[in-house]
């Protein structure tokens, strides 16, 4: 006789398996309500997202560069003018998110500046008597350059009644910067567990203060490599133009020369083209440059995205070469 097939394994759904199964089932519908919000948010004020965060700028960016590439390559067509249409392409791409990038980033270093100066005051005005609520009422009035805008949202938050520390939690969500979430968790965690308010806030003040001389060091002892991504592009490139002056010429006249005395004298180097020696020569360069702006941006700013506006400088040097010298 045949052994009965063997049954299959059931789970046992029992109370907790149902609370499991619910809590997940609520995650993915919070989740998915949250990637609904963000783009609600993206269509009601782009120009603030793209702020925040300068990807966003590939929305508007990508296909203005499509419709200039399909245009300017049906006028061009498959020629040697094509590689200044893909290159024009290519800034179109990468120049807004770019800019945008260089004022986010000079904005966040800025409120970085000014935020131990913030905390300082709100530590001696706390220590002095004055609530918390009072004192950022009080700083909210002075000049913190582009923290000032941020302490004004503190202080509205403090007057409807939020707390200082879910305050400073939504501040820190605002900026999004390992400096503004580190001191806001260390003073939250510190007043949680009953420390001395203006103590906390002095010391997440010198803390930051630190961090902020540290980035000021590691960048200046890293702006040499910036400066090496530099001159190595500078020199790529003159060794490109002697090449393009001296080599390039030579091989053609030697080929001219080749095809005149004859046939078997021309067999190998008739086949020199001196206008794909040029195009060859003018792809190395844009690429060149493209890519030592990029890591200029690593080694000098810890961030590659940061290096889009030196890859938009050594290409559009190395393309002004090659169109209006060489």
């Amino acid at each position: 006789m045949n052994d009965p097939a063997p049954m299959e394994f059931i789970p046992e759904i029992n109370e907790k398996n149902l609370e499991e199964l619910e809590k997940d089932r609520v995650q993915l519908q919070m989740e998915e309500s949250r990637k609904w919000m963000k783009l609600r948010h993206f269509l009601k004020s782009p120009q603030e997202k793209m702020k925040k965060e300068p990807i966003y700028a590939l929305v508007f960016a990508i296909p203005v560069a499509l419709i200039f590439l399909i245009i300017a390559g049906w006028r061009t067509g498959f020629t040697p003018a094509f590689d200044h249409v893909i290159y024009f392409t290519v800034l179109i791409t990468i120049v807004p998110p770019g800019f945008l990038q260089i004022v986010h980033t000079r904005k966040i270093r800025k409120i970085e500046e000014y935020f131990p100066n913030f905390l300082r005051d709100i530590s001696e005005m706390n220590r002095s008597g004055m609530t918390l609520t009072r004192a950022v009422n009080t700083v909210a009035k002075g000049e913190y350059g582009d923290l000032s805008e941020e302490i004004k949202l503190i202080d509205a938050s403090l007057s409807w009644g939020i707390s200082f520390e879910e305050s400073l939690n939504r501040f820190a969500d605002r900026v999004s910067t390992s400096l503004i979430f580190r001191s806001v968790a260390l003073i939250n965690q510190a007043g949680k567990a009953g420390g001395n308010v203006p103590d906390v806030l002095e010391v997440a003040a010198k803390d930051a203060y630190t961090i902020k001389m540290m980035e000021r060091e590691r960048f200046s002892a890293m702006i040499v490599y910036v400066v090496i991504a530099y001159m190595s592009f500078f020199v790529f490139l003159f060794v490109i133009g002697i090449l393009s002056y001296s080599f390039i010429p030579v091989m053609a006249d030697a080929a001219n020369q080749a095809a005149a005395s004859g046939p078997q004298a021309a067999q190998f180097i008739q086949r020199f083209d001196p206008e794909e020696f040029d195009r060859l020569f003018f792809h190395a360069g844009l690429i060149q440059g493209f890519a030592s702006g990029l890591v200029a941006g690593q080694m000098g700013e810890g961030n590659m995205v940061a290096g889009l506006k030196h890859s938009v400088i050594l290409s559009m040097v190395a393309w002004i070469t090659f169109v209006f010298i060489i």
